[in-house]
Formats: C-alpha cells, structure tokens, sequence
C-alpha cells in the first residue's frame, strides 16, 4: 500500500503534463517540434528530377525536329527494279529510324537461324563420325589407343609406315656378314 500512496505524487493531471509537454528552447517564446531530416528524400528527388530532365530534354527534342523536318511517310508507286528495305514499310519516321539502326530485319533474322542449324548439323556429324571412328579402333586394332586424337594418329600413322618399310627392307631372316 505504501508504493500506491507514493504513486499518487505521480499520477497528478499536473505532473502528466509537465512530462508530455515538448521541448522548446529560446526560454519557451518559440517551440520548434523535432522531426526527421527531409534531406535524404528532397536530394532522392531532385537527382530523380535532374537525369529525368538530362535525358528528356535531348530526346523531346529529337523526336520533335524528327517530326517537323522529315514527317511522316507517304504512299508512292515503287519504280521498277527498286526494292525496299524493312524500314520503308513504316509511316512514323521515329519507327524507321528504330528499325533502321536498331532492330535486326527478317532476313537477317532467317539467315542467322540458317547458320546456328548448320551449324548444330556439323556438330552432329562430328559426333557421328568420332563414334565411327572409336568403332572401327575397336575393330580394327589400329594404334593403342583407347580413343581418337588428331595428332597422336598422325604419329602413329607415321610409325607403321616407318614399321612397314623396316620389314620390307631388313627381309626375314638375319645375316651375318
């Protein structure tokens, strides 16, 4: 019962406001409430706004003296023997320019798909082929070896025909002179 009684001191209206009232210096005549910096979110902002602007400004005006000095594009008999390329076919020139400079064209497109499968068919071939090779190795008992190399089989190519002639030429038999 005793710390109650030593609460009540505490608990009055007048001491609740004395401890919630806020901070203010200069002797109390003007109170400034504490609040977080904005410098981090206003310096977020202008760095937004000013690369924004670095690359609109520039752009905005491309695309507007693209507009008024080479204008849209317009529908006319092909001459004879002419052939157009892809960025012909659009009406907007920022399109042309876009398809011009930036994109691949369908041919270009086909052509490329043409090579990477010839490509992949060599590489199948290859394939093919070193697994006919491992196969007659194995039939054939060609060299020691218990697979294909380029430059191991030229040496050892090299080695029968050396082998082959030392038999031709040495004969059967030994002779002592």
């Amino acid at each position: 019962m005793a710390v109650f009684s030593s609460l009540r001191s505490i608990c009055k209206p007048s001491s609740i406001k004395s401890i919630l009232k806020t901070q203010v210096r200069n002797d109390g005549h003007y109170s400034v409430p504490i609040r977080p910096s904005r410098w981090v979110y206003d310096k977020f902002k202008d760095d937004v706004h000013w690369y924004f602007m670095l690359a609109a400004i520039p752009i905005g005006i491309s695309v507007t003296l693209m507009n008024l000095l080479v204008g849209p594009a317009e529908l006319r008999q092909v001459p004879e023997g002419y052939v157009p390329t892809e960025d012909e076919y659009y009406r907007n020139p920022i399109t042309r320019l876009i398809m011009r400079h930036f994109k691949t064209g369908f041919q270009e497109n086909y052509e490329v798909h043409l090579h990477n499968m010839w490509e992949l068919e060599k590489i199948s071939e290859m394939t093919q082929l070193k697994r006919e090779v491992k196969r007659q190795m194995a039939i054939h008992g060609d060299y020691k070896g218990w697979y294909h190399r380029e430059d191991i089989a030229h040496y050892s190519r090299m080695k029968r025909v050396a082998d082959e002639h030392n038999t031709a030429c040495s004969g059967d038999r030994l002779q002592d002179d």
